[in-house]
């Protein structure tokens, strides 16, 4: 039914207006995109970024559906756990399970360093790399949320689906086993 005086803002549904609702997806966008693409990269398991892209995509479509009262005040932990989730039933359907590759994480070097710098900081990452394929996979991902991304120990409780304390419990402990494995390195 059309307003009889053309008011077309009776027709809009209450809530925050339209612009303020896309300003808010486009800064979550902003600010999460490339960090949830990297994390979709490890869940997969993939050197190529097309299907993390295509994982993170449907994340934020799914932000765009969500409730913003529901998910604002946890943004960060809900689009790890959308993406964590999403990542888990792509490969689940694909039914391949292969780690990240030290040359595909030396895709994301940065060209403003020197060469000596970049090859140092390579091998560092490609060591790093190393051990923490070693670890069970809860430790590394538990290690790469806080370490890669930034995200306290509630944040990678909630997108994990552990305790905080087991969060806690298994960043300890993957500590402990790569300052092992770093000084036997040395």
């Amino acid at each position: 039914m059309t307003p009889s005086n053309g008011d077309a803002s009776q027709l809009r549904p209450p809530g925050p207006p339209a612009d303020d609702a896309g300003d808010w997806v486009a800064r979550a966008v902003a600010r999460y995109e490339g960090p949830l693409i990297l994390y979709a990269q490890r869940v997969l398991g993939e050197a190529d970024l097309s299907r993390p892209r295509d994982v993170v995509q449907d994340v934020f479509l799914k932000l765009c559906k969500a409730a913003r009262t529901e998910v604002e005040s946890h943004l960060a932990a809900w689009l790890y756990t959308v993406c964590r989730r999403q990542a888990l039933d792509v490969r689940r359907k694909e039914r391949r399970m292969t780690l990240l590759t030290d040359e595909a994480a030396q895709v994301h070097e940065s060209p403003l360093e020197g060469p000596a710098a970049a090859a140092e900081k390579a091998d560092a990452s490609a060591a790093v790399s190393r051990m923490l394929r070693q670890l069970p996979e809860n430790q590394r991902e538990v290690v790469v949320l806080k370490f890669a991304h930034g995200l306290s120990y509630k944040e990678i409780a909630q997108a994990t689906g552990h305790t905080v304390s087991n969060v806690g419990f298994l960043l300890h402990t993957a500590l402990k086993a790569l300052r092992t494995r770093a000084h036997i390195v040395q």
